[in-house]
């Protein structure tokens, strides 16, 4: 039986075909690190959310719901952006799920747009500075 392995891939402000290939690469770079091939858990939720609830938050709990059925996991190594992705991987460690870390330019092309993205809400939302 195959172990399995959650992938914590940025989600927000990206599309599902970026999200789906970076979930692609994530999944062949764990295979590779913990030397043995991985059944993945499909940590893409599609359901919505209730109206009147906190969205990221309600995603977040699908996700830690499926985290716990995870042998590995692999997220990216860096988590300013993704305050999800860095819940995720607290988890992970805390609970001593054996993890690996990817450098999200790596496995993002859309990683510079993104930062770019966030940044300018970060300004907007804190004129003098963040």
């Amino acid at each position: 039986m195959k172990k399995k392995l959650f992938i914590s891939c940025p989600m927000k402000g990206r599309t599902e075909e970026n999200i789906r290939k970076s979930m692609e690469k994530m999944h062949k770079m764990a295979e590779i690190v913990f030397e043995q091939e991985l059944e993945v858990i499909p940590s893409y939720v599609e359901d919505n959310p209730p109206e009147n609830t906190n969205q990221a938050i309600w995603y977040l709990g699908k996700s830690v719901q499926l985290l716990a059925e995870a042998d590995f996991f692999i997220g990216v190594d860096w988590n300013e952006f993704f305050k999800g992705c860095s819940a995720e991987r607290a988890i992970a460690r805390d609970y001593g799920i054996r993890s690996t870390y990817v450098n999200m330019y790596e496995i993002m092309p859309d990683a510079k747009e993104v930062e770019h993205e966030y940044y300018e809400t970060a300004k907007t939302c804190n004129p003098g500075g963040m």
